[in-house]
């Protein structure tokens, strides 16, 4: 089990490749950017699969294999950071004047040619438990090397990390913010595991040895990077399917806070139910809870309608009393007295008893509002109509 955790950040890097993937066949407004971080993915998808120690421990189909994941390992993580900075360019991020695309390849040819002439000269052999040792100068090559290796990566993502962070801040809520946010974290995360092949070149230096492939450290960094950059790059996807399913669970919680309410109108004029066409208690499916709330509302308005005949002529000195007896911040004292009417003349309802019927006393609905706003308020009606003695109360008011 612990052989296929040490593959995650490699399935973690496919998913990103093969996200981007897809989004290039179906179109981007940015194509070569686009590519340059499907590149990314499977390079360092590579990269990781080499490094990771099952595949290192493989020495048993060849002596030097530790050698060659190694150095391959290393070129495939060094050409997938090269890619970054090249999607910065693309997208015309601002960057440093002497950063060309050219110029950059250039950079990138010199460095990774320069790591394998340096560890092929080394004269690195194999140690046990997969560990690479050097003599001598050997050792000196290997961890100048190293040095080359964590340099070029620090200035890709260094490259690659703050024209996004400064773009990144000039945005508006969405789900391009979120994604360049979680790319920045990525990258962010991606300098501290860069960092940590610092630990590599100190212990070449005091032990002549060190790992032929990731250690704990870094496949713990390396995972975390690549999780948060898969999440930045499919941010586009995920974001909207979670801000629908917020969305739904918001109206669902509202539908079940309005049943107080829409249970009371409804004892005293059933003809305002709507045939919904599935349960009315909470067993229809969640992506029909938009849907179910609009209903509900309107279910609720209807029967608004139907019991403004049997509003008691005293509604203001109804809701006043409600107001003395059962006070409430300021914030809830508009729906507290909104409740004490309809309690008042859902009781009338109910005895037969006719009301004043004014519109202008009988109830404070919104007008000229969303259905998220409506709901928002009957929500508070609602609330507000389950005040332990409430109803009772006004039961007696209207009775007397």
């Amino acid at each position: 089990m612990s052989d296929l955790l040490a593959y995650l950040p490699a399935v973690a890097a496919l998913w990103l490749g093969c996200y981007e993937l897809r989004l290039l066949r179906s179109g981007s407004d940015s194509p070569f950017a686009v590519r340059c971080l499907c590149r990314f993915g499977f390079c360092m998808a590579a990269a990781m699969a080499l490094l990771a120690p099952p595949t290192v421990s493989l020495r048993w189909l060849w002596p030097s294999f530790p050698q060659l994941t190694y150095l391959l390992g290393r070129e495939m993580e060094m050409a997938a950071l090269a890619f970054l900075p090249l999607a910065v360019i693309e997208i015309g991020l601002p960057r440093p004047r002497l950063l060309t695309g050219r110029r950059h390849i250039g950079v990138t040819l010199v460095a990774t040619a320069l790591c394998a002439v340096l560890f092929l000269s080394s004269g690195v052999r194999t140690g046990r438990h997969g560990s690479l040792l050097a003599e001598g100068a050997g050792a000196a090559l290997l961890a100048s090397c190293d040095t080359v290796f964590t340099g070029y990566s620090l200035w890709c993502l260094a490259v690659f990390l703050v024209p996004v962070h400064r773009f990144t801040r000039g945005l508006g809520p969405g789900a391009l913010r979120t994604g360049l946010r979680l790319i920045t974290a990525s990258a962010a995360v991606g300098l501290v595991w860069a960092l940590w092949g610092v630990s590599s070149i100190v212990t070449m230096a005091a032990d002549h040895r060190q790992s032929a492939g990731l250690q704990p450290e870094g496949r713990a960094l390396g995972l975390c990077c690549l999780v948060l950059a898969f999440l930045g790059g499919t941010a586009a996807t995920w974001v909207s399917v979670t801000s629908a399913i917020g969305r739904r669970l918001r109206a669902y919680r509202t539908y079940r806070a309005l049943e107080p309410l829409w249970s009371a109108l409804r004892a005293v004029s059933p003809g305002t139910a709507l045939d919904l066409g599935w349960p009315t208690v909470p067993l229809f499916s969640l992506h029909r809870s938009e849907f179910a709330l609009y209903r509900r509302v309107i279910e609720i308005r209807d029967g608004y309608l139907e019991l403004r005949s049997f509003v008691p002529a005293d509604a203001r000195a109804l809701s006043a009393a409600a107001l003395d007896r059962f006070p409430v911040p300021p914030a809830g004292r508009a729906a507290m007295a909104e409740a004490a009417v309809i309690a008042a003349a859902l009781e009338a309802a109910r005895i037969g008893a006719g009301g004043a019927g004014d519109q202008d006393t009988a109830f404070t609905y919104p007008a000229d509002c969303s259905i998220e706003e409506e709901a928002a308020w009957l929500v508070q009606v609602a609330e507000a109509l389950t005040v332990t003695g409430l109803v009772e109360h006004m039961r007696h008011r209207v009775a007397r």
